[in-house]
């Protein structure tokens, strides 16, 4: 009787963490956000602390560059402004390249000083697989 009871207690332990599992991992969880948000709102994060004037950016694409582990994104800023951000890894370092020629020779204005910017009043369109 001892060993059922032990059989039963597993089975049930392992159900509940099975069900747990699938809750938790679920894509209907009712969160909606793309897949990249994160990163995308840390390239946000970096333009406007080290250029002025952002009031909007709007995501393109996303992708990586599996030969050298980089990731891409190219993105309109302010709907005038065409970039590139380019991260050494999720999570790593950014840098920007503008594409001026695109942008109608009109250049972003680079801040003197990196300052610490809240993001939330920036409109960022972000790009969904």
């Amino acid at each position: 009787m001892a060993v059922k009871k032990k059989v039963l207690i597993s089975l049930g332990i392992a159900t509940v963490l099975i069900i747990g599992g699938i809750i938790m991992f679920n894509p209907f969880t009712g969160k909606d956000e793309p897949k990249y948000k994160h990163e995308q709102d840390r390239m946000v994060k970096y333009l406007a602390q080290n250029y002025e004037g952002i009031k909007k950016v709007e995501f393109k694409n996303f992708e990586k560059n599996h030969t050298t582990g980089t990731w891409s994104s190219d993105a309109v800023v302010n709907n005038i402004y065409y970039i590139t951000f380019s991260l050494n890894g999720l999570g790593g370092e950014i840098d920007v390249t503008e594409h001026i020629a695109k942008s109608n020779n009109k250049e972003l204005n680079i801040r003197n000083k990196a300052k610490n910017i809240n993001i939330s009043k920036i409109e960022v369109i972000y790009f969904e697989e």
